[in-house]
């Protein structure tokens, strides 16, 4: 796929989670499955790391540079936003887990930009 096609995707993933950050408290499901919290932010913004990565011209180590800290500042904003919604807290630990999950993401990408 044309990494202009991946740029659009990541504008979209971006906006869906800046749009799922912004549910209420209230209104989010009470299941077992947020109880993995951390796990749900590591694939998140694993997959930003990927998109991030793909909508690159061209993908190289020096990338990583760019997209790891692009994924932080995201994340802490995301967080940051989240904190004025109503039943939603933001917290450190999650930032950490969505910077794993975009290193992740983006070293999965460079392993993988030859194959």
């Amino acid at each position: 796929m044309n990494y202009k096609i991946f740029r659009i995707l990541l504008v979209a993933y971006m906006l869906l989670i800046l749009s799922v950050s912004s549910i209420p408290g209230q209104y989010l499901p009470k299941a077992s499955l947020l109880t993995w919290d951390k796990l749900i932010h590591l694939i998140e913004y694993f997959i930003l790391g990927i998109l991030v990565m793909k909508s690159m011209n061209q993908v190289s180590s020096k990338m990583l540079f760019y997209v790891i800290p692009f994924g932080i500042i995201f994340g802490i904003i995301d967080e940051y936003l989240q904190s004025f919604i109503s039943g939603r807290y933001s917290s450190g630990w999650d930032v950490l887990a969505d910077t794993i999950g975009v290193a992740i993401g983006a070293l999965l990408v460079l392993e993988n930009r030859n194959e």
